[in-house]
C-alpha cells in the first residue's frame, strides 16, 4: 500500500514553469535536471540571455536581481527565488514559501533564520516583528537551519546546544539586531558576536575599522578615468572570453559623453565582440549611454522605457560580463547636470570614510550640487561621518554643524530631493561599526526620477469655461493677480521638469504626503545681521595646527548678501508656484474659481469625498452590494446613509478663510443602517460638520474606525468588516448625543438579543476575540470564492483580506497550486485559538452559491484539492460571514453544500 501511495504522489514541482538566470555558484544544468525530474517545465533563455515569454513563468531561479526582467517579474507576481528554495522544497516534500528566498537586496535579512534566547517577552516580540519586516524568517525553537540566536547570555540553553553540537549558528547580542533595525541595513555581526563580544568591552579605546563595500565595485563615479582594454587581450579573463551581454542589443552614445575617438573605437569594438551594435540614431537604440539627465534624446529613451545608463555602468557590465540594472547603483545612471534642488547652499565635508567609500561620497556630494571641502571649516553646513570618533565630529558638535551618516546623502540623491534631517536612521552611529561597509546599497527611486526629469506630458484637455455671475462678487483670495501669474511663468526651472499644474488633486496630495518634511532644511548656519557678543564669546575658535583636518574661523562676521538674496528669491518663487497651483486646482472644481470657493487647508478636518458619477434619478443609489444568500428578511439589508459622492459644503466664514479652530480627532465613526440622511444631503453635510466640531470624524471606510453606529446587528459589508477592528459598537443614541455636542464616555455595547440568538454568537464576546485576533483571524488561510457568487467576489475578498486571509476567485480553471496551512507555523499568533483547531489544517474551502453554473464548478474543485492532498469543503457564504462576525472559525452542517442544494 505504501508503495502504491508513493507511486500516486504528484510530482513535487508539477505546474511550475521556471527559467534559470546564470550567476556565480549557480549550476544551471543541475537546477534544470532536478526541477524537470519533479514535473517542472523549463523555459530556456534567448541567445542574449533574456527571458522570451515572461508571462508564462511561475518562478525565476536566480542568485541575484541583476537581470532586465526583474522589475516586470515583481509587477506580475512571478516568484524570484534563490537556488536554496529548491533544496528546501525537496527536503519538505512540497514547494516552500518563496518569500524567504527572494534575492532582492532590499530584503536585508532574507538569508537569516533567527531565534531568541531567554529574553523578556516584549523584546522577543519586537525582534520577531523586525526580522519578518526585514525579510527574514523567525524560528521559535533552535533548528539545523537557524543562523542567528539573539541572546544576552552564553549560558542560555540554546547557546549551550550550539556549542555542544558545534553548530555554525551565530550567537549575537540584541544590540546588533536593534542597530540593523534602526538603519534598515544588515551590519557585520563581528563586534556583537559571542564569545567575548567587543561591544561589551569598554576597557579599550576602540576605533571602528573601515571595511570595503562590495557594492561600490565599478560604481564610485559616473565617468571612470581609465580606458577598458580592447578585446581580445593578450590574456583575457574568463568573463571577457564569454562577453555576450550585448547580444542582439543596439547601443547609443549620447553627445554629452564627449568621447575621444580612441575611447569610442575601443568601446565599439567591445560591444561588437559582445554581440551588440553601436548606432548613431537614438530612436532605434535599445541602450542609451549618457552623462546627464537632460536633452530630448534622454527624455525620449526614458519615456520609452529603454535601458538608460552611465559610462560607469557600461564599463562594469563589460568587466563582469553580466547584465546589471543601472538603477540599483546610484552612479550607474546619468547624473543631474545642475544638482538636486536645495543643495546649492550646502557645504559638506566627509569624515571616517576611506578608500572607495570616500571617493564615492565625494562625487555624490558634487553631483547633488553642494560644495565639498576636505578640511572642515565653521562655514560647513553638514558633516557626513561613518562613526563619531574623530576630530571633525568634535568640531562639528562645537560649531553646531549637522552630523549625519551617508544614508542621508544617498537617499537625497536617490529621491531627487533634500530629505529631512529628523529621520532617526540618519543619526545612527554604532560604536563598533564603520558605516563605510554599507555604502552603495541604495537604489534610485525611479518614480521620483521620472517625475523630476522625464514625466510624460499631460494629455491635451479643453480648459473649463468660467461663467461669471453678476449677482456674486469674486472672493479676493480666489483671483490670481497678474503679477503672480507673470512670476510663475517666468521662473526658470533648472534640470528637473516642473510639476504639471494640471496634476489631479489626489495625485498632488499623494506626492505631498511622500515628500513632507517635518522640519525645515537647514542649509546656512550664519544668522542675519550683526552677531551678538555673547555668541562670539561662546564660540571656541580653533588654532590652525599642522596635520589637523579642521580650519579655525578667522572671523565671525555675518553671511554674504548673495546667499540671503538667493534664499529670499527662492521663497518668493515658492509662493508664486503655490498660488499658481492653487488657482489651477480651483479652476477645475465645479463652479470654477469664482463659485468654487476655498476648501479647508486641513484635509483631516472632513472625510475625503469620493467623486460621484452622473445621477440619473433622485433616488439615492445603494453604495453596498448585498451578499446575504440566506433569506433572513429585510432587516439584513443595509440602510447605509453616508453618501460618498456628495461634496461637503462649508459655511460662509469658511469660504472667506476664517476657519474655526477644530479639536483633534477623538473618534473615527462609521454609521450603517440609519436612514436619517437618505435623500437629505444638506442635513448630512451639516451633521458631518457638527460631529467634526466635537472631535468625531465621519468615515466611509471601516479601516481604523473606533466607533460603529447601528440600530441593530447587521450582515452588511461595512458592519462585517468593521468588527475586525474591534471598535465600540453602539446604537444610534450615541450619534444623537454627539450631534447635540456631547460625547458619551464608556457607552454600552449595542444590544440585539434576537440577532445574537439567530446568528449564534454574542457581540461583546466577538469584540473581545477581535482584539485578540488583531485582524489576523484568517492568517495563513487561502479561501476560494466562486467568481459568480451572489454579492460579488470583491465583497467577499474584502471580508477575507481584512481578517488576514487570502481570497482567490475560482472559475473552474485547472492546474491550481493549492497549498494548505502548516501546523506549528511560527507566523501564527494568539489568533490560533480561534481558528477551529488543527483539524482545520486539512481542509480547503470554496465559498459558493447554489446556481447551476456554480454547481458545475464543484467536481473540478474537489478533484484538484484531493490531488493536492487535502480535503475539500464547499460551503455557503454563511460560514464565512459567521466567522467574520463572531471572530472565530466554527462549523455547522447546514453550511455544507452538495449537488442539488438550493
Amino acid at each position: 500500500m505504501d508503495g502504491e501511495a508513493e507511486g500516486e504522489r504528484a510530482p513535487l514541482f508539477e505546474g511550475i514553469h521556471f527559467a534559470v538566470i546564470p550567476g556565480e555558484k549557480v549550476n544551471v544544468w543541475n537546477i534544470v535536471t532536478t526541477l524537470e525530474a519533479e514535473g517542472g517545465t523549463h523555459h530556456t533563455l534567448t541567445a542574449s540571455q533574456t527571458i522570451q515569454d515572461l508571462a508564462s513563468l511561475t518562478h525565476i531561479i536566480s542568485s541575484h536581481v541583476d537581470f532586465p526582467e526583474f522589475a516586470d517579474a515583481v509587477d506580475m507576481n512571478i516568484n524570484v527565488v534563490k537556488p536554496a528554495w529548491i533544496e528546501t522544497s525537496l527536503r519538505r516534500g512540497k514547494p516552500a514559501n518563496a518569500r524567504p528566498y527572494n534575492p532582492d537586496p532590499a530584503q536585508v535579512f532574507s538569508d537569516l533564520v533567527v531565534t531568541a534566547g531567554n529574553l523578556p517577552d516584549g523584546d522577543v516580540e519586537s525582534i520577531w516583528a523586525g526580522v519578518i519586516a526585514l525579510g527574514g524568517q523567525w524560528s521559535g525553537p533552535l533548528t539545523k537551519i537557524t543562523t542567528h540566536i539573539v541572546t544576552n547570555d552564553m549560558n542560555d540553553p540554546k547557546c549551550k546546544m550550539v556549542q555542544e553540537r558545534q553548530m555554525k549558528t551565530l550567537m549575537v547580542l540584541p544590540h546588533w539586531f536593534d542597530t540593523c533595525l534602526r538603519l534598515g541595513k544588515k551590519i557585520n555581526e563581528r563586534p556583537y558576536k559571542f564569545p567575548n563580544p567587543d561591544y561589551l568591552d569598554h576597557t579599550i579605546d576602540w576605533v571602528p575599522k573601515a571595511e570595503p563595500s562590495p557594492w561600490l565595485e565599478g560604481a564610485t563615479t559616473d565617468r571612470p578615468s581609465h580606458t577598458p582594454e580592447s578585446s581580445p587581450s593578450p590574456s583575457p579573463s574568463e568573463s571577457r572570453k564569454n562577453l555576450n551581454v550585448f547580444m542582439s542589443k543596439t547601443v547609443y552614445f549620447a553627445k554629452d559623453l564627449e568621447l575621444s575617438t580612441n575611447l569610442r573605437s575601443v568601446l565599439c569594438e567591445l560591444i561588437q565582440t559582445g554581440g551588440g551594435v553601436v548606432t548613431k540614431d537614438a530612436v532605434v537604440a535599445d541602450i542609451y549611454i549618457g552623462r546627464y539627465r537632460d536633452g530630448s534624446e534622454y527624455v525620449s529613451a526614458s519615456r520609452a522605457r529603454k535601458t538608460v545608463a552611465s559610462l560607469a555602468w557600461l564599463y562594469h557590465v563589460i568587466q563582469v560580463s553580466r547584465w546589471k540594472d543601472p538603477t540599483t547603483r546610484l552612479l550607474h545612471y546619468p547624473v543631474p547636470r545642475n544638482g538636486i534642488p536645495g543643495f546649492s547652499n550646502m557645504v559638506v565635508s566627509v569624515s571616517n570614510y576611506s578608500g572607495e567609500s570616500r571617493v564615492y561620497l565625494e562625487n555624490l556630494v558634487k553631483y547633488c550640487g553642494a560644495e565639498f571641502t576636505k578640511t572642515m571649516k565653521h562655514t560647513n553646513t553638514h558633516l557626513i561621518t561613518a562613526h563619531k570618533r574623530s576630530e571633525k565630529v568634535e568640531a562639528a558638535e562645537e560649531w553646531n554643524i549637522n552630523i549625519i551618516n551617508h544614508l542621508w546623502l544617498e537617499e537625497c540623491y536617490a529621491k531627487c530631493m533634500v530629505m529631512p534631517l529628523s529621520n532617526p536612521k540618519y543619526t545612527v552611529f554604532p560604536t563598533r561599526t564603520n558605516l563605510g561597509e554599507l555604502c552603495g546599497q541604495m537604489s534610485l527611486d525611479m518614480d521620483r526620477v521620472e517625475r523630476a526629469y522625464f514625466r510624460a506630458p499631460p494629455s491635451p484637455a479643453k480648459a473649463p469655461s468660467i461663467k461669471i455671475s453678476k449677482r456674486k462678487s469674486v472672493p479676493q483670495s480666489s483671483v490670481p493677480t497678474g503679477r503672480r501669474s507673470v512670476e510663475y511663468v517666468a521662473v526658470p526651472e533648472p534640470t528637473p521638469i516642473v510639476e504639471d499644474p494640471e496634476t489631479e488633486p489626489e495625485e498632488a496630495e499623494e506626492e505631498a504626503e511622500e515628500e513632507e518634511e517635518p522640519e525645515p532644511i537647514i542649509t546656512e548656519k550664519k544668522p542675519r545681521g550683526r552677531p551678538r557678543k555673547s555668541s562670539l564669546a561662546a564660540a571656541t575658535p580653533r588654532n590652525v595646527i599642522d596635520g589637523k583636518e579642521n580650519e579655525s574661523p578667522t572671523s565671525r562676521g555675518t553671511g554674504t548678501g548673495g546667499r540671503a538674496a538667493k534664499q529670499k528669491a527662492h521663497t518668493l518663487i515658492g509662493s508664486a508656484v503655490q498660488d499658481a497651483n492653487l488657482y489651477s486646482k480651483e479652476a477645475k472644481r465645479k463652479g470654477g474659481v469664482i463659485y468654487g470657493g476655498r476648501r479647508s487647508d486641513h484635509p483631516e478636518d472632513f472625510s475625503s469625498p469620493v467623486q460621484e458619477g452622473p445621477r440619473k434619478s433622485k433616488k439615492r443609489p445603494s453604495e453596498e452590494g448585498t451578499y446575504d444568500v440566506t433569506a433572513q428578511g429585510s432587516d439584513l439589508s443595509d440602510g447605509e446613509t453616508q453618501k460618498p459622492g456628495k461634496k461637503l459644503k462649508t459655511s460662509k466664514t469658511s469660504i472667506r478663510g476664517d476657519h474655526p479652530v477644530l479639536p483633534p480627532v477623538v473618534h473615527r465613526m462609521m454609521v450603517t443602517g440609519d436612514e436619517r440622511w437618505i435623500n437629505k444631503p444638506r442635513v448630512e453635510d451639516a451633521d458631518r460638520i457638527k460631529l467634526r466640531q466635537v472631535g468625531v470624524l465621519l468615515m466611509q471606510d471601516p479601516k481604523e474606525i473606533t466607533v460603529l453606529v447601528a440600530k441593530k446587528i447587521l450582515r452588511t459589508p461595512k458592519f462585517v468588516c468593521a468588527l475586525a477592528w474591534a471598535p465600540m459598537v453602539v446604537d444610534t443614541k450615541y450619534l444623537d448625543a454627539a450631534l447635540k455636542g456631547k460625547l458619551v464616555d464608556n457607552p454600552s455595547t449595542l444590544s440585539d438579543r434576537d440577532a445574537e440568538e439567530r446568528l449564534g454568537f454574542k457581540l461583546v464576546e466577538a469584540l473581545d476575540r477581535a482584539r485578540i485576533n488583531n485582524r489576523q483571524l484568517l492568517h495563513g488561510w487561502k479561501i476560494y470564492v466562486s467568481r459568480d457568487i451572489s454579492g460579488t467576489f470583491d465583497t467577499f475578498k474584502t471580508i477575507i483580506t481584512v481578517n488576514g486571509g487570502a481570497a482567490y476567485a475560482f472559475n473552474g480553471r485547472t492546474g491550481l497550486h493549492i497549498e494548505g496551512r502548516v501546523a506549528g507555523d511560527e507566523d501564527i499568533g494568539p489568533e490560533k485559538q480561534h481558528q477551529g483547531g488543527d483539524e482545520e489544517l486539512q481542509y480547503v474551502y470554496l465559498v459558493s452559491g447554489t446556481t447551476t453554473a456554480e454547481q458545475k464548478l464543484w467536481p473540478g474543485f474537489r478533484d484538484q484539492v484531493v490531488k493536492a492532498g487535502f480535503q475539500p469543503k464547499i460551503v455557503r457564504s454563511d460560514w464565512l460571514l459567521n466567522a467574520a462576525m463572531s471572530q472565530q472559525v466554527s462549523w455547522m452542517d447546514s453550511w455544507a453544500l452538495s449537488e442539488g442544494a438550493k
